[in-house]
């Protein structure tokens, strides 16, 4: 029976007797008057559900009073929701007056004034219990579950695991940690509710290494986790860079029959992609492939074409490109450059020759970038020689079949993986045989294999007589080709070469890079060579940086400023030796 709200005030007033905590209490809730409350004409559960979810009338009626009474610039969106949240904290107010006013011992039995606390019944303490959850008040529902305990009655499992569930889903560890404390004092043995709850709570709130310890402690004491525990470990685990043990956690869960989401398989494949671990990505890739048959995302599709390149995994390659191709995504160069160095990691050298001519009828392939893989294949060999007369008869074999695998850049490669691998002398002579017996043309790009190898090797003679061959077969030298010149013959003793070809670059419009010029003038300041400082004029003419170290060390005739130090002379004054004059003039030394 709802009443106005005056006459609950007149009532309060009335109550002069009681206590100030009781007539507060009377002031804030609405509805029914201390002498109802005192009388028990109102049953204790009714007010607890009526505070927690009052009626429909109710509701609809402070819904149509704020309608009418909003303003024209208010928006009645935001109005409802601000009276919401009020009543929710009105509510939860309400919700512990009540709780307070009953355990303090003024609530009348039988028209008679006691101080003594009633005690509860089950069916009570579980309404509150109920409606603090309700409220997302779980310090509250710990202090309902002491309460009950300290009372001689004693919760039930459900009801731990009630509050439990509350706290993990609100992320409040420590109130999680208290229900357990309540459960042990309860002498309650089954703790699988408790490490379970906690271990959901500590995934989800971002605190890994705390619910990996929990983890561990489960497994000591053959508890169970459950799927939620586990799937936010797995999860949380891979995000933080641990996929080893977030795979060790996600094989150990499946093997105990406990079903994970696929939203945990594609977690766990996503981190997987990203810190590029084969055996989680390709664990991962088959449950998601075989179990739930997902179509992953592009994004995680090649971050596992990167997994597969590194690894060498052809079949999980080809396997990505196929799912791709079946589900209607324009394969570009990025889709098959990975399967390409999959192949070519496994040494599998005619695959590798027909997946190229297959990307070079895309139109892909063409650049030099595509076969840097064969180019490391050969450069890291132990024997970079044989290993290159290998794929190079495979790349003659084949060239009646796969046509457009068999070009320049192909030889590219292979000449450049000599040159990197130290055989220079063989890289030169390759460059004459290999094209010549395929019937392919040279191009500037081949000789800068060559020449930039005679670079990493200090190789003046072979660079020579490459760049005088290039120049013979009328083609015009490249920037880059021009500049490991003028590198190599900065570290010889006679480095006048360096500006010949310095010049030359000027005369054909090539702006000579920051690195190149800065070397001139650290040659030329380490000899105290006066060009240092035109060298450093030219960087500033074409905007280039000139540091404050590369200043120093020009001006300082090649030394650096961290070794100038050691060259200065200390301020201590010198102290001078006694001459031989001054000793025989001192009586001490007179016989």
């Amino acid at each position: 029976m709802n009443r106005p709200l005056a006459q609950t005030w007149r009532a309060a007033l009335r109550a002069r007797s009681t206590t100030t905590h009781v007539r507060a209490y009377a002031r804030r809730r609405v509805g029914y008057s201390i002498e109802e409350l005192e009388s028990e004409k109102v049953p204790l559960i009714k007010q607890i559900q009526e505070i927690v979810h009052p009626s429909q009338h109710t509701q609809l009626q402070k819904t149509r009073t704020i309608s009418q009474t909003a303003g024209k610039d208010e928006s009645l969106g935001f109005v409802l929701e601000a009276e919401q949240h009020r009543r929710r904290k009105e509510a939860f107010t309400q919700l512990h007056e009540l709780y307070d006013h009953i355990q303090s011992g003024h609530r009348r039995k039988d028209q008679g004034q006691t101080d003594q606390p009633q005690k509860l019944s089950r069916t009570e303490y579980g309404a509150f219990l109920e409606g603090f959850v309700e409220m997302g008040d779980t310090k509250g529902s710990v202090r309902i579950l002491r309460d009950m305990r300290e009372s001689g009655t004693q919760p039930v499992d459900t009801q731990y695991a009630m509050v439990m569930r509350a706290a993990a889903n609100a992320f409040r560890t420590p109130d999680v940690f208290a229900v357990g404390e309540e459960m042990r004092r309860a002498g309650v043995e089954d703790y699988s509710g408790f490490f379970n709850s906690l271990l959901r709570c500590l995934g989800r709130s971002g605190q890994i290494e705390y619910a990996y310890s929990v983890y561990l402690e489960m497994t000591e004491r053959r508890v169970e986790p459950q799927g939620p525990g586990s799937a936010a470990l797995v999860v949380g685990l891979a995000q933080i860079g641990e996929v080893d043990t977030s795979l060790q956690v996600m094989k150990a869960t499946l093997g105990r029959g406990t079903t994970l989401g696929q939203d945990v398989f594609m977690g766990l494949l996503h981190e997987a992609g990203i810190h590029m671990h084969h055996t989680a990505y390709v664990f991962a890739f088959r449950q998601l492939a075989d179990v739930f048959g997902a179509q992953l995302p592009e994004g995680d599709s090649l971050a596992g074409l990167d997994v597969a390149a590194r690894a060498g995994d052809v079949a999980l390659a080809g396997e990505i490109v196929e799912r791709l191709r079946m589900a209607n995504t324009p394969l570009e160069e990025k889709h098959f450059e990975p399967l390409l160095a999959a192949v070519l990691a496994r040494k599998q050298w005619m695959p590798a020759m027909r997946v190229l001519h297959m990307m070079r009828q895309a139109g892909y392939g063409k650049a030099a970038a595509t076969l840097r893989p064969l180019e490391r294949a050969v450069a890291n060999a132990e024997e970079p020689e044989q290993l290159a007369e290998t794929v190079f008869g495979v790349v003659a074999d084949s060239r009646d079949e796969q046509t457009l695998a068999v070009d320049h850049v192909t030889l590219d490669a292979l000449v450049a993986g000599l040159a990197q691998a130290g055989c220079v002398e063989a890289a030169a002579s390759r460059l004459n045989t290999w094209y010549t017996q395929l019937g392919i043309v040279r191009s500037t790009s081949s000789y800068e294999c060559v020449i930039e190898g005679c670079m990493a090797r200090r190789n003046k003679t072979v660079a020579e007589r490459m760049l005088a061959q290039l120049i013979d077969e009328r083609l015009q030298p490249s920037q880059r080709i021009y500049e490991a010149m003028i590198h190599i013959a900065l570290v010889q003793p006679n480095y006048e070469d360096a500006f010949v070809y310095l010049e030359a670059m000027k005369a054909h419009a090539m702006m000579p890079a920051w690195r190149t010029l800065a070397a001139i003038v650290r040659r030329c300041a380490r000899v105290r060579d006066v060009r240092a400082q035109t060298a450093l004029r030219e960087m500033r003419r074409l905007g280039l940086v000139v540091t404050p170290v590369l200043a120093s060390y020009a001006q300082n005739a090649g030394r650096s400023p961290r070794n100038m130090g050691a060259l200065k002379t200390s301020d201590e004054p010198k102290k001078e030796e006694p001459s031989l004059n001054d000793l025989f003039d001192n009586d001490s030394f007179r016989v």
